[in-house]
């Protein structure tokens, strides 16, 4: 299939689709093209003019579109030369619309899954631990719903992953920590994304239920043991990155997780 029919199949078949769609689906076609290297750093992006003509799409939705990706550090627009691809270092990698571009295009490179699960590793136990010191009664009652819906949905459903960002997201909220809080959506859709992949997106996708590994944390979390829970978060992290390099700490004979 061409570009040309590639773009209006994908993003412009409904025509009275309303122009905040357009924008999003213009913005999700480019966002695709870059990630996957389709369209290269310093490369143009399809001129408005040969873009309108091809799709009949309007010059507000393009520009619109365009505007949403350069705010995300994917392109910059210069005088003379057009709109360009910027630096792959100065994208918004954490940006969930980047996050799910990356695997919606196809397995992400090892080094975007790696450099993730690093970002988690700094990020998630300490905010465990801060969870641990500071949660509520109604932040323990979403750990346990979250918990509920792990246990009982079936792992290749949208509802089991949504399960378990609800989890992550529960940890970053009941920190109490609104700097660390701001981060919520890029985590959560890191998590939901790297899960989605490692249990049901590999070629040979894993089955094990984490479920015990999540409860084991919220155990601590919930005795206020900010030490325990650190360490299992830590350790829940590590799992969940060997489990997306194709194998786990089950397979290579470790330790599994203690309290």
């Amino acid at each position: 299939m061409s570009d040309k029919s590639n773009i209006i199949s994908t993003v412009f078949d409904a025509s009275d689709r309303p122009d905040k769609r357009k924008n999003e689906s213009i913005a999700d076609w480019l966002g695709r093209r870059i990630v996957s290297g389709a369209i290269e750093p310093d490369e143009t992006v399809p001129k408005e003019m040969d873009f309108l003509a091809e799709t009949g799409i309007s010059r507000g939705a393009y520009r619109e579109a365009l505007r949403r990706l350069v705010g995300k550090g994917m392109l910059v627009t210069r005088t003379r030369s057009g709109t360009r691809v910027a630096p792959r270092e100065k994208w918004s990698l954490l940006d969930p619309d980047v996050v799910r571009w990356s695997f919606e295009s196809g397995a992400p490179p090892d080094w975007y899954i790696r450099a993730i699960y690093e970002l988690r590793a700094m990020i998630e136990p300490p905010a465990a631990a801060f969870a641990a010191e500071r949660r509520s009664e109604d932040d323990l009652q979403a750990f346990r719903d979250a918990l509920h819906s792990m246990r009982y949905c079936d792992m290749t459903e949208e509802s089991w992953h949504n399960a378990d960002a609800s989890f992550h997201r529960a940890i970053l909220i009941s920190s109490h920590n609104p700097v660390l809080l701001s981060l919520e959506a890029g985590i959560c859709a890191a998590v939901a994304f790297t899960t989605a992949f490692r249990y049901r997106d590999m070629p040979n996708p894993h089955t094990r239920n984490p479920v015990e590994e999540h409860a084991a944390v919220f155990e601590r979390i919930e005795a206020r043991d900010p030490v325990g829970a650190r360490r299992l978060m830590t350790e829940l992290v590590d799992t969940a990155l060997l489990d997306s390099r194709g194998t786990t700490v089950f397979d290579l004979g470790l330790p599994t997780l203690k309290v």
